[in-house]
């Protein structure tokens, strides 16, 4: 009798925890399955990115760098450091939240501050107002662009990277169909390859379609980007061989 009252007692419990969980995952991004379902892929392809991404910052002329160099280096310390962390203890929710976080949160930032290099970059051209060759702004323009598809392919990566994948997904790749969908999973070189076909293409690639809203408010505002900096980098060529 015992027995069968504590039973009872424990589903009792379960319930309301049960049904508080899809909230917890949509607002928080806290699930409670096991954190084992969490992607643990090899970091290093982002770190490497990063670590380009702080190495074409650095080779920016000093006007177009709109942050000094120390916040590039206090930003990739703690994204290469999250990420390390992650690879080092693969089963932790806590160091995936914390890579999530720190990594969009970075990322953003870089991504603000690269569209305020490309604004005066734009000015500069138009109203001359610089000591620069056309070679530099041709060579400027060129490292805005590539910037911009690293930035992007990190953020989507993470932006889409929803843990236990419970959530609407933002991008859904041709691999997810089929019978083998369930063993396939988008890893960080599958995002390099749509932000960069995004840049080129001005549309994400029919392999990897936009779903959410926030996936396709992002991908215009990448596309939007790289249209304006190929036209930068076009005239100025233009101008450079005439």
């Amino acid at each position: 009798m015992l027995i069968c009252e504590r039973d009872v007692w424990a589903e009792a419990v379960k319930e309301p925890v049960a049904r508080l969980a899809p909230v917890n995952e949509v607002i928080f991004g806290v699930t409670t399955q096991s954190s084992t379902s969490w992607r643990t892929e090899p970091r290093w392809p982002a770190i490497l990115t990063l670590v380009l991404v702080f190495a074409l910052t650095m080779s920016l002329p000093s006007r177009y760098r709109e942050a000094p160099m120390w916040v590039s280096w206090v930003g990739v310390s703690f994204c290469v450091a999250s990420m390390v962390a992650v690879s080092i203890a693969p089963a932790s929710t806590f160091w995936h939240h914390v890579e999530r976080y720190i990594l969009i949160a970075i990322v953003i930032i870089g991504c603000t501050l690269n569209i305020a290099g490309a604004a005066r970059l734009i000015a500069d051209m138009l109203t001359a107002t610089h000591a620069y060759s056309s070679t530099t702004l041709l060579a400027t323009a060129t490292v805005i662009w590539t910037l911009n598809v690293l930035l992007f392919a990190l953020l989507y990566w993470q932006t889409d990277r929803v843990g236990p994948r419970l959530l609407s997904e933002d991008f859904h790749f041709v691999q997810q169909e089929g019978l083998e969908a369930t063993k396939w999973e988008p890893r960080f070189i599958d995002y390099l390859f749509l932000a960069f076909a995004t840049s080129t293409s001005f549309t994400p690639p029919d392999s990897s379609r936009a779903m959410s809203h926030r996936a396709k408010l992002l991908a215009m505002l990448q596309a939007s980007i790289s249209m304006v900096t190929l036209f930068l980098i076009a005239s100025r060529a233009i101008a450079t061989l005439s």
